[in-house]
């Protein structure tokens, strides 16, 4: 069974607000004690059920796209208001629309326009000049509003396809990581454990045919546990490291939960910092925004690297309260102590928000 909504998922309060203008119209039709305000009445409520189906962009948006246009040409003949028309234009900007069909759409739109402003509006008697400049004006920005429309979900969509591509992307970098620590394990691991099965198992023929070969056999079997706990440990460190690349990734999934703008700018030189650096400096990010996103109330978060010299420079900004609430507590000193290892600096600004400053001195990397 499907559920019955009003709305669709996420769109309930702007349709609400888009609803509360039906309201003024109907105001000035009250108390309805003609057939003709009745009449009017009843095309409104008729006007707000095609809108609100729109939302949904179900199998009949055309007809309801259409059902809207003439009523709000209707509307405008009567009375000589236009303003209805803004809601089915932007729907036809929001909408999926081939660019033919949806230039069919706009043309009827433009047409219906063009007879409402002169037979509703250029011809009343009741309306001054200046009132026909603003209904004229207002026209214009109705007529440009499917185009705009239209742009700006292109844009959505495009940022959609984005966060999606970079979703996979994540999902496959882990899958490769995966197979990669499986591969040093099957590799490295296996081979060690099978001789060091080989090993124990000769130890014990030997045991009882010759006892003074077991004790050459339980050291190699020693120096093989040995090199085999080394190369674990080395697993085990690689898989602990972290790239700035990745840790921005859950940054910006964790700014998007939390409704803030994020950006970055020249992000390929955190490259430039080694394994380790990046693996500690990751850290440090994590913990800010972890601040911005708990402590700022911003709405807007940025993070620029620059290369001055022989060191890095990170600059983490956002929009919000600046350090008013901002205390030892909150994971600085964390940072602190973490900057201390990595041989750099932090500087705290109160400017329009607050600004952390980090450099971070460049170094070779010790894999190299």
């Amino acid at each position: 069974m499907v559920k019955f909504r009003l709305f669709p998922r996420g769109e309930a309060l702007v349709s609400v607000i888009w609803m509360l203008f039906l309201v003024i119209p109907m105001i000035g039709l009250f108390p309805f004690d003609t057939p003709h305000k009745q009449f009017v009445g009843v095309l409104l409520a008729i006007f707000a059920l095609g809108y609100r189906n729109t939302l949904f962009r179900g199998d009949y948006f055309l007809y309801w796209l259409m059902l809207q246009f003439l009523i709000a040409g209707f509307y405008s003949v009567d009375l000589g208001y236009i303003y209805l028309f803004m809601f089915p234009a932007w729907q036809l900007g929001f909408s999926t629309l081939r660019k033919q069909l949806f230039s069919l759409m706009l043309a009827c739109q433009i047409s219906l326009m063009l007879l409402s402003l002169v037979f509703g509006v250029l011809l009343k008697a009741n309306f001054d000049k200046n009132q026909v400049v603003l209904t004229v004006i207002f026209a214009v920005f109705t007529v440009l509003a499917p185009l705009a429309g239209r742009e700006f979900y292109k844009q959505q969509e495009q940022r959609n396809q984005l966060y999606q591509a970079n979703q996979r992307m994540e999902s496959i970098i882990k899958d490769e990581e995966r197979n990669r620590i499986a591969r040093e394990l099957h590799d490295s691991l296996g081979q060690s454990l099978s001789v060091i099965t080989i090993k124990l198992e000769l130890a014990q023929k030997l045991l009882d045919k010759k006892p003074e070969s077991v004790s050459a056999e339980l050291q190699e079997i020693e120096g093989i546990s040995r090199s085999t706990l080394k190369t674990v440990r080395e697993i085990v460190s690689d898989i602990r490291r972290r790239s700035i690349s990745e840790e921005l990734i859950e940054i910006n999934q964790a700014l998007i939960a939390a409704n803030i703008i994020f950006t970055t700018e020249n992000e390929e030189l955190a490259s430039l910092l080694t394994s380790p650096q990046q693996t500690e400096f990751s850290s440090v990010l994590r913990e800010s925004i972890t601040n911005i996103i708990r402590h700022s109330k911003a709405s807007y978060c940025s993070v620029h690297f620059l290369k001055k010299g022989n060191q890095l420079e990170i600059t983490i900004a956002d929009n919000g309260i600046g350090a008013k609430n901002l205390v030892q507590g909150n994971g600085l000193l964390g940072i602190k102590e973490r900057m201390v290892r990595l041989g750099g600096t932090m500087v705290l600004n109160d400017k329009e928000g607050l600004l952390l400053d980090f450099t971070i001195p460049l170094k070779e990397d010790e894999d190299d």
